[in-house]
């Protein structure tokens, strides 16, 4: 027999599932993961608690709220909640130092952060993303080291090569996220983002996730950093304060800041 699944296995096993067909039945599921449909009762009503899906007669069906959106372009989400992008990316910037290594990863939050990095000296800066690269043209006192690849358009990046990153150990790493949940951790929408992000998070001391409080709760369909693998995150003041609570009891660090 093989090895009994991780409780947060099965469960995003469940959601991807949800995802996939729209509703779940406890039969199916048990005989997909050799459970007890006890079992998997009981991470139904977990999920559930967690705002996630809604339990129905034998099954479950999606939870219009847990559900993420289509992914916009990057112009479109730059605009959006552009305030706590720009409340997040002041505290962020707070960990930068002189003479300093960093990833930015693509998202927008990230992108926030140009000023800030601008205004330090003898800075080395990894990335895939090219509108953040071509930011720094100006920028002389900046290292800037890119990604090769495919383009990939919704974000303006470079995805599909993640060993083709530069062999660099970088200090610190700014990360956004389309979700920040218990049971699926840091989630995108796109296989070869993430394959980018895990590159550079492996590369990174220390890695901080930066998301306003829209973003907990979600799920999107690939983890690219689990929950006991969260070292530090920035949100804002909205985000759900029982998740937030749930993340810190698992000794990850969640910095909550103003937006004005």
């Amino acid at each position: 027999m093989s090895d009994p699944m991780f409780v947060e296995e099965r469960r995003r096993i469940i959601l991807e599932q949800l995802k996939q067909h729209g509703r779940v039945s406890v039969k199916a599921l048990s005989e997909l993961m050799n459970v007890s449909a006890v079992t998997i009762r009981q991470d139904l009503r977990a999920l559930e608690d967690s705002g996630l899906l809604e339990r129905t007669y034998g099954g479950a069906v999606s939870r219009e709220s847990s559900t993420i959106p289509p992914e916009l372009s990057f112009h479109v989400r730059l605009a959006k909640r552009r305030a706590e992008k720009v409340a997040i990316a002041a505290a962020a910037a707070e960990l930068l130092e002189d003479g300093c290594s960093v990833a930015l990863d693509a998202s927008t939050t990230a992108y926030a952060l140009i000023p800030y990095v601008k205004n330090l000296k003898k800075v080395t800066v990894i990335t895939n993303s090219l509108l953040i690269a071509q930011n720094f043209l100006d920028s002389p006192q900046i290292q800037v080291l890119v990604s090769g690849g495919r383009l990939r358009r919704d974000s303006i990046s470079t995805v599909g090569r993640p060993d083709g990153l530069p062999d660099i150990n970088l200090n610190i790493g700014f990360f956004g996220t389309r979700g920040i949940s218990l049971i699926g951790g840091c989630t995108e929408i796109d296989p070869d983002e993430v394959a980018m992000k895990s590159a550079m998070i492996g590369r990174c001391v220390h890695t901080v996730i930066l998301a306003d409080g829209s973003k907990w709760g979600q799920v999107a369909p690939y983890t690219f950093l689990r929950p006991d693998k969260t070292q530090h995150i920035i949100s804002t003041q909205d985000a759900p304060l029982d998740q937030v609570e749930a993340f810190r009891h698992g000794g990850t660090r969640v910095d909550l800041v103003p937006v004005e």
